[in-house]
């Protein structure tokens, strides 16, 4: 039983020494100096503190328009591929129109043909009324002529109408786009049949784009519109891009509990692309002219909180606590906190300006411990 105790003790010795050499200021001068530990500080200042929340989502662009063929024809020709800028009004590709331009043709030959007959008829009624009104015709002659009137003029507004509709087929055999953006996608290649069911060609505009993220329900109350946005993505690992909420949907999914929030970011170099994977940090809140100082300064207990009488009804209460350095002596300081993000945390009170902060070392320092200022 001793042998067991002394190979214990000697493996918690073992442990110690590895304790004392890995990680932290100086542990070869701690061990020298006994109990006086090594440990590096930092002066409480005030500064600006932004809280920030998380979020994933992915890019698309801010107009997306897919480009159909109402006319069920081969595709002609392709005027501007994948990857290509168009203007709003530009002819992106061109479905089989021959048949469409000789129904063109025939229907334009066929108003001009309605419209002179038309005019013919027109003088002739003119002619007519003139002497109908002064008697030197019967009615019967005046209605017969003005029935002929009538039917021209029936018939050129009939040509009119067909010769517009043609004129809107043959239009339609052009698939133009309506917006300025980039051609995103392509569907078919020239020769394929076209179909109204299915899209020809995708134009996003990627000037603006947008991403569109699920906050759940406990913050959705800290989204308003305007709110700035900071944007990364793999494609650009040194980027931060720069957007902001745009629109916060008033419902909620009630099978995730989320909101959707619409964040859009200018793009005018194109370097983000619809399809990217993004991550989004939304910054809810500011805070000016506030103790702030790094996360890693704060050391955590955590306990269980029985007050109540009733495990079942207890809550974990977190005690956040620093060390403050006076002299060759550190202080433990309960402190609280207000808002926070990834590298840094808004003291509320525990604090004073210009405390020297423990903020390497930490971990080894109890309360009163004598230590030295490592610079």
């Amino acid at each position: 039983m001793k042998v067991k105790s002394l190979i214990y003790i000697l493996a918690t010795a073992g442990l110690l020494v590895i304790g004392l050499n890995c990680g932290g200021p100086d542990r070869e001068s701690a061990k020298k100096k006994g109990n006086v530990i090594p440990v590096r500080v930092m002066k409480v200042e005030r500064g600006n503190i932004v809280k920030t929340l998380d979020y994933l989502g992915d890019i698309k662009g801010l107009k997306e328009i897919k480009i159909y063929s109402v006319l069920s024809a081969k595709l002609l020709k392709i005027n501007h591929d994948v990857g290509s800028f168009v203007k709003a009004g530009d002819t992106i590709g061109i479905v089989d129109n021959d048949r469409l331009k000789q129904m063109v043709e025939q229907a334009e030959a066929a108003l001009k043909s309605a419209k002179a007959q038309y005019k013919n008829v027109l003088t002739e009624w003119e002619r007519i009324k003139n002497l109908y009104e002064n008697n030197a015709i019967s009615k019967s002659q005046y209605d017969a002529v003005n029935a002929q009137k009538e039917t021209a003029e029936a018939g050129a507004r009939q040509a009119e109408a067909n010769y517009k509709t043609a004129l809107k087929q043959l239009k339609d055999s052009y698939l133009v786009s309506p917006i300025n953006g980039i051609v995103s996608d392509r569907f078919y290649d020239v020769g394929d049949m076209c179909t109204p069911q299915m899209p020809v060609f995708t134009v996003v505009d990627m000037d603006t784009v947008k991403i569109e993220i699920q906050v759940p329900d406990n913050e959705v109350s800290l989204m308003k519109e305007g709110l700035e946005a900071l944007i990364s993505v793999d494609a650009y690992p040194d980027t931060m891009f720069k957007g902001s909420v745009y629109k916060v949907y008033p419902t909620i999914n009630p099978a995730t509990r989320t909101t959707t929030v619409e964040i859009r970011i200018p793009n005018k170099n194109h370097l983000l692309k619809p399809g990217m994977f993004a991550r989004v940090k939304v910054m809810v809140e500011k805070k000016n002219n506030v103790l702030v100082i790094p996360r890693k300064a704060i050391l955590e207990r955590t306990e269980l909180d029985l007050s109540s009488g009733e495990i079942t009804t207890s809550r974990v209460k977190i005690d956040r606590y620093v060390f403050v350095v006076n002299g060759s002596v550190a202080h433990k300081r309960k402190i609280k906190t207000g808002i926070e993000n990834d590298n840094f945390v808004e003291v509320t009170d525990g604090l004073k300006k210009g405390e020297l902060l423990v903020v390497i070392g930490r971990q080894f320092v109890s309360d009163s411990s004598r230590v030295e200022i490592i610079e």
